[in-house]
This record gives structure tokens, C-alpha cells and sequence, in this order.
């Protein structure tokens, strides 16, 4: 039916509901008015003129108290919910308590409000997908600042490298030969180029960075990890060792996004771990996955870290520093459709096991 049509329906349903309403209500009041007349004798000696302006006022009374029961009321409650809409309210339940007389029992229109039903429908539709796309964009934002705060962390990494690189060249007490400092160079320009890529590389989607995944020699790629985190100035104290069942793993992975967990895991063993401490890369083979399991004999991981790993639902945002690195890793893995698994003990060491999917390899 175009609108056209509907219009005109509309103003046809108006006219006849107007006369039902207006003849009503003459019957009504003349009958009212007969009633009156028997129970107070003293209205039969009023003029006939005010019994008309007595009948016409009644009847415009009724018909306006009709009108607005009819049309008014709903029409209100139409105009109150666009200012909602407006003011940022998109809970459909606020509307459906605060407008109940429109709806019946089984949330349909009320009959005498069926002229409304295609505005009521459309404001209905527009209430839920306003709320869904609310929904999108905090959980958007929040995945978005997740992503930010990981990158922020990963940052610290090639900082703390250029840093204690730096440190030492500038030290008195130390004389550097020339081949060192062409190494060294060479060292902090590859730390550079890797925060240019955190920075540069690292694409949202949904707040997440997108995987690239590439085959390659998976351990190879984490012997060479390993002896870059053993060659860390601040490392310089830790014992790293580097085991594997295999000699090499041809694996399909995203490089950068990988190397971001295992540089995370290992630096945090270095980081928050005395002097000394034995830092152990294994990569293991099973019938249902991939395990590279990294331990430490350091002082552990605070038990309240661990129970926020635990219990950490996708997308949450940790409101403290500590334990950030493993959610980051955690969101990383998750990315390769791998599983992170934490184990620690006050003063007996961590074991993070990294669990990768055997379908992966080629």
C-alpha cells in the first residue's frame, strides 16, 4: 500500500471515528441531561439555549478527551521516545515499561492504537540496532585501547635493549673495538626498525592486528629468539639454555605477532627475576599439538596475577601494569588459534607452555 493510500485510509478511519465519537456523545450527554432533569427539577426552568450550549460544550469535552485518548496519547509517547533516541537511550525494555499502554499482554498493538503500529514497529527496529551498534563500538573502543596498551608494553622490549646498548657505549669504564660498535650499530638499528613496525605495521581490525602467516622453520625462529633475549645488556646476569625433540618444524605462523609473545615471556623472566636466574626454551611434539615451554627458577608470579589470567574473559582490560605482558601474549596466541597456560609459585620459578595447533604444519 503506498503511502498515499495509507493517508487517505488514515483520514477516512479519523472521519468515521470522529462521527461514532461526536454521535456518542450527543446520545450520551442528551441522556445524562434526562437523567439530571428528574433527580433536580430546577433544570427544566433553564432556556432551551442553555441546555444546546450545555449539550455542545459536553460533546467538544468528550470528543477532545477522546481525541487525545485516541491519537494525543500516542502521539506523545512517539515524540518522548525520538527524544530518547536522541539523549542516547537505546534500551528497548525503558521503552516498553515506560510506553506499556500501546502493547497488549503478548506484546502486540492495541487495536485502537493499530494507525501508530508502523511508527511503533520502525522506532522498535531503530531502538535495537542503535543499542547493537552502541554495543560494536564500546567493545570496539575497548578492544582498540587493548591493542594500545599491548603495543605500549611490546615497545619496552627494543627499548630496553637500545638502552642498555647505549649504556654501555657511553661508558667510560668500558672501550668498545671498532667491529663492536658496527655490531652494536647494526643492533640498535634492527631495534629501531622493530618499533617502527609495531607502530606502523600492526593493522586494526576490530582492534585486533591482523595475521600474516607464512611458513617457516619454527625452531630455528625460536633458537634465534632465545640467543636475541640472551644477548639483551640486561640479560647479561641470566643463564639461557635452548632445547628441541626436533631439528627443525616447518610451520605456517606470523613472525612478527609471534616473536611479540615469546619476546614478551622471555624478557618478563629476565625483567622480574633476580640476578642469575636459568631462563629454559623447550619445543616438544605432540599427537595433539606443538608445546614451547618456557620455564624460569626465578621468585614466581604473584598469585593474584595468576587468578586474573585465570579467570580473564576475551576483550577485558586490565586497570593495572602488572601481568599485562601475559594478556598480550595470551591475545596473541589466541590469534593463531594456539592456548596459553601459566603455571607459578612464589619462589619456585614459572612455566609458560605456549600449545599451537598440528594442523599448521606443512
Amino acid at each position: 500500500m503506498t503511502i498515499v493510500r495509507r493517508s487517505m485510509l488514515l483520514s477516512l478511519v479519523f472521519l468515521m471515528a470522529s462521527v461514532l465519537v461526536i454521535s456518542v456523545g450527543f446520545v450520551a450527554v442528551t441522556v445524562v441531561l434526562i437523567f439530571l432533569m428528574q433527580y433536580f427539577p430546577a433544570l427544566q426552568l433553564l432556556d432551551i439555549k442553555v441546555y444546546h450550549i450545555l449539550v455542545f460544550l459536553s460533546i467538544i469535552g468528550f470528543y477532545m478527551y477522546t481525541a487525545g485518548w485516541l491519537i494525543g496519547k500516542p502521539s506523545l509517547a512517539v515524540v518522548g521516545w525520538m527524544k530518547g533516541l536522541s539523549e542516547g537511550k537505546y534500551d528497548s525494555r525503558f521503552y516498553g515499561e515506560r510506553y506499556s499502554f500501546l502493547w497488549r499482554k503478548k506484546d502486540k498493538i492495541k487495536l485502537i492504537y493499530i494507525p501508530f503500529k508502523d511508527m511503533i514497529v520502525r522506532l522498535q527496529e531503530l531502538t535495537a540496532t542503535l543499542d547493537h551498534n552502541r554495543q560494536e563500538l564500546e567493545q570496539a573502543n575497548e578492544l582498540r585501547e587493548q591493542w594500545i596498551s599491548g603495543v605500549s608494553h611490546d615497545i619496552k622490549t627494543p627499548l630496553s635493549y637500545i638502552k642498555g646498548y647505549l649504556d654501555v657505549m657511553v661508558s667510560p669504564q668500558i672501550e668498545l673495538a671498532k667491529e663492536e660498535k658496527e655490531r652494536i650499530f647494526r643492533l640498535l638499528s634492527q631495534k629501531v626498525q622493530e618499533i617502527e613496525g609495531l607502530i606502523r605495521t600492526f593493522q586494526f581490525k576490530h582492534g585486533k592486528p591482523r595475521v600474516l602467516k607464512a611458513r617457516s622453520d619454527l625452531v630455528r625462529f625460536l633458537r634465534e629468539l632465545t640467543l636475541d633475549a640472551a644477548n639483551n645488556p640486561k640479560s647479561a646476569a641470566c643463564q639461557f639454555s635452548f632445547e628441541s625433540q626436533v631439528s627443525a618444524l616447518p610451520y605456517y605462523f606470523d613472525s612478527k605477532l609471534l616473536k611479540r609473545a615469546v619476546q614478551n615471556i622471555l624478557m618478563n623472566a629476565v625483567l622480574h627475576n633476580p640476578p642469575e636466574t636459568s631462563i629454559t626454551v623447550q619445543v616438544r611434539t605432540t599427537d595433539q599439538n606443538i608445546q614451547i615451554i618456557i620455564t624460569d627458577n626465578g621468585v614466581g608470579m604473584p598469585s593474584e596475577v595468576v587468578q586474573r589470567f585465570d579467570h580473564r574473559q576475551p576483550g577485558d582490560l586490565q586497570d593495572k601494569d602488572e601481568g599485562i605482558g601475559l594478556f598480550v601474549v595470551k591475545d596473541l596466541i589466541e590469534e593463531h588459534r594456539g592456548e596459553l597456560q601459566v603455571h607459578s609459585r612464589p619462589n619456585r620459578g614459572t612455566t609458560v607452555t605456549i600449545l599451537l595447533p598440528l594442523d599448521a604444519v606443512r
